[in-house]
Formats: C-alpha cells, structure tokens, sequence
C-alpha cells in the first residue's frame, strides 16, 4: 500500500515532456512540484515518458480528479494539446451506451449512461429546461466525443460530453422549419466542432434547398451562418431528396473522414441517380456527391417520380427503406436490408467506402440472419446499424438497434452487439417507450455510443440552470 502511494504521488508531482510529431507539451512546474519530484527522484520514480504513456491512457473520470491537485494540472490536462493526444491513444474500454430518458417531472430529461457488464444504468446528468419526451439523440455515433441532442418541443439542440458530464445548448434557429435534417462532425483544421443542418424551403422561398452551420467555440459569433461554399445547383435535387429521405425515416447523417454523408432515396428518380450521397467537406465547407453502389439497379426506381424538391415528406411504399448509412472504422458504409427481399435470403450487407473518388462500393459483411441468429432481427419493423465495437479479447462486433411496435403506441427498442465469427447474438438494451406519431419508429432516437473524450464544452448543466434563473436583461 505505501509503494502504490508512492507511484501516485510520483504521476501526480512528476515533471512531464513529451514530444510528439509536431506537437510538444510540457507539465507546467512549480517549486512545490519540484521539490516534491526532488525527494522521489531516489525512491524509483517512474521515467516522465511512461508516466505520460499513463497519463494518455487513463480514462477521463480519473483524469478530471487530478485536475483537483493543483492549478498547474488543471490548466495542463485542459490544453488542447493533451487533449487531443488522450483522444488518439488506444485505449481498452468496456462498451457503453448513452440514452435519454424523460423524468417524472414535465419539461425535465435525464440523461444515462449502461455498461452490458454494469450493475445499474449511471445518471450522468438532468436538464431541468428540456421536454423529455421530445429530447432525442441525433446521431448514434458520438463525434470525438461529443453528442448532439435535440428537444423538439423548443426547438434547440444541446451538444454534451458523456465523458465529462458537460452540455451547452445552441442558439436558436433564424427560421422555423419542418422538414430539416441535423448532424455533428469535427474540423480537423481547425480542430472546430460544426453542426451543419440541411433545411428544405418552402414553395416561397427563393432556395429549394439550404444550409446552415454553427461552429461551436469559434469565438467569432454565436449563430447560425451560411456555409462558405453554397449547395451547387447540380446538386440541390439531391440534396432537397437526401432531407426528405432524412426526415421522413429519422435517417440522421454519417460523420466518417471528414464528411457528414446523406443518403439520396433512388425512388424518387425515375432513372439511376448520379448521387447515391450527399456530403458536405467540414473543412472546406463545400459539397459533393458519391456514386450509387452496384446493387442499385433499375427496379428502384419509380415509374413515376416523386417531387425532390418540393416540401412534402417521401410517402412510405414498401422497399423504400432498403438502405442507411453508419460509420465504421471512420468510413462510410451503407447498409443493405434484405430481410423483406424475395430474392435476398434474409440477410443485412454492408457496403464500405473506402476511396471517395473513385466511388467504389465494396461488400465488407453479410449477416446472414438465419441459422445460429436468434429471430429478434427478423421481426423488428426497423432494424438499424449503429457501428461497431472492437476489444482485444475478441473479434469485431456489428452493433446492431432496432424498433418493434408493441401494443398501441408503445415501441420496443433493442441494441444487440452480433459477433461475426460465432454469429452469436447479445442483448445489451432494451427500453419501451411511447410514441404517437412514425418518430417512435427510430430505434436510436433515444442513445448513442458512448466515446471516452476530454473535448470541451464550453457551459456545464449548472451554467444553464443559472442562466435561466437570472433575470432578462431589458436595456
């Protein structure tokens, strides 16, 4: 027990430096760390390079509670410099899930965190100035960490970090809209957070289709602002199909290298499409589209196509909801859903992308959902792909949401991780909600993976409650 404590007193005094590719971060000093350096420097102190390798691999409960030590810890595990290398370093993580879940009391949304192996969901933290039964996850992917959620009553989107317990919530929107499609991705240039919305435009509007984009901490204005390269108008019939196809299926967009990637719905073209995607560049602020795959073929297509880029919602015909995209090993895939194809044997395919310019759709997985599989993915009415998850005890796992609707407005919602050696099936959450319209049908309305990250949010839950106690300011 006295050695243990000594090796902790030597992580939180030693003196750290660390140089990595271009980037070289120094724990600042003191004569108090010096001194206490000094007297452990004779007593088997670990080397400054393989406590930093600790450092980077700690999770981020642990290092939060340093930060406590002393002011000059504080400010070095909040530089972006650490914290951007404490998000590259591997780490062995147990697989968790983020869900929301309304209170008791009205206008109030707490928000957990589960574990597969935990004993007990963890309540992260409330937001006494949400509606809970509106509040919904828009990406089932978090983005460096980060999370974007949506109250749908208020309107407003908040962006929160699981890891630390910290939200802030957006500025309002200049113009109320009803058919938008919402998502979160990373600058790397910058090193900026965005959230980009597409928003349909109505039959006055001058733009069928348009943009908006707020980047979070910039510091050069709290509001929403156009792009700085608009939707070319080669692409606004894709893009106005993309929104509809997002709204009306609760399809939110990818975030993978770079991109945050809509899926265009092919029955909507009368003939195949040039544009199966939509992307939009987070660095260049500019679109492009990506080729459909293989797979689409003229079958697809309706005889009779429908308005892309008038405000009316995708009405639902059977087949439409072949295809999603999820994120996997930062690149975009789309998921192929042939539980209800005569000819397609019952199976889930994904199909990965990993050259954008080459537009080359490549099968990765077939999950073959007969046999060994459990029939709880072939009777969901939704069945959706979230991602993946990889330990270094096992083989990658497919996780896997899906919606059944039980009895009147109740919705069953189940995760499942599938092992694609065994084919083995685990069920790792289920919850039941209500809902009253077709948003009930989402399966990951209400969660998202949860990712370990130091990433800033720049107002914690206590700020807002703060802020909406204080009185207007009326000059």
């Amino acid at each position: 027990m006295c050695s243990r404590k000594r090796e902790e007193d030597c992580l939180y005094h030693a003196l750290i430096s660390k140089r990595e590719g271009n980037i070289a971060i120094a724990m600042p000093s003191s004569a108090c760390n010096q001194r206490k350096k000094a007297a452990f420097s004779g007593g088997g102190s670990l080397p400054d390079e393989i406590i930093m390798e600790v450092l980077l691999r700690l999770p981020v409960k642990s290092i939060l509670r340093f930060r406590a030590v002393c002011r000059s810890w504080a400010v070095f595990f909040s530089t972006e410099q650490f914290c951007n290398l404490h998000m590259a370093t591997p780490k062995i993580a147990p697989l968790k899930l983020l869900f929301v879940s309304p209170t008791s009391r009205p206008g109030s949304t707490e928000v957990f965190s589960c574990s597969p192996s935990g004993p007990k969901d963890d309540l992260l933290f409330t937001l006494d100035s949400a509606c809970g039964n509106s509040m919904q996850v828009v990406m089932p992917a978090p983005c460096h960490g980060l999370t974007l959620l949506f109250d749908a009553v208020a309107p407003a989107y908040y962006i929160c970090n699981a890891a630390t317990r910290a939200v802030t919530r957006l500025p309002p929107f200049r113009h109320s809209v009803r058919c938008t499609s919402t998502g979160l991705g990373f600058d790397a240039w910058t090193r900026k957070y965005k959230v980009v919305r597409l928003i349909k435009g109505s039959r006055h509007d001058n733009e069928s289709v348009r943009c908006e984009v707020y980047t979070h901490g910039s510091g050069y204005g709290d509001c929403w602002r156009p792009p700085t390269g608009g939707i070319p108008f080669g692409l606004c019939r894709f893009a106005g199909a993309a929104v509809n196809n997002a709204a009306f299926f609760s399809l939110p967009p990818v975030f993978a290298n770079g991109h945050l990637h809509w899926l265009v719905q092919p029955s909507l073209f009368s003939k195949k499409p040039r544009a199966a995607v939509i992307s939009f560049s987070l660095a260049e602020e500019t679109f492009s589209f990506v080729g459909p795959p293989p797979f689409w073929t003229s079958e697809m297509y309706s005889s009779t196509p429908l308005s892309a880029s008038g405000p009316e919602f995708v009405p639902f015909c059977p087949g439409t909801l072949g295809e999603h995209l999820v994120q996997i090993d930062n690149q975009p895939c789309m998921v192929r859903d042939l539980r209800y194809n005569r000819n397609g044997g019952c199976i889930l395919e994904i199909w990965k992308l990993p050259d954008r310019s080459s537009c080359a759709w490549s099968l990765n997985h077939r999950i073959s959902l007969l046999g060994r599989v459990a029939t709880d993915l072939r009777q969901p009415k939704v069945v959706r792909v979230i991602g993946s998850t990889c330990t270094s005890m096992s083989t990658k796992k497919i996780l896997i949401a899906t919606s059944m609707h039980k009895i009147c407005d109740k919705f069953q919602k189940k995760v499942y991780t599938y092992d694609l050696n065994s084919e083995s099936l685990e069920t790792i959450l289920s919850i039941t909600e209500a809902h009253a319209s077709l948003e009930g049908m989402n399966p990951s309305s209400r969660f998202s993976l949860f990712e370990e990250s130091l990433a800033p949010v720049h107002e914690t839950v206590e700020e807002i409650k703060l802020s909406t106690t204080l009185p207007p300011n009326r000059n």
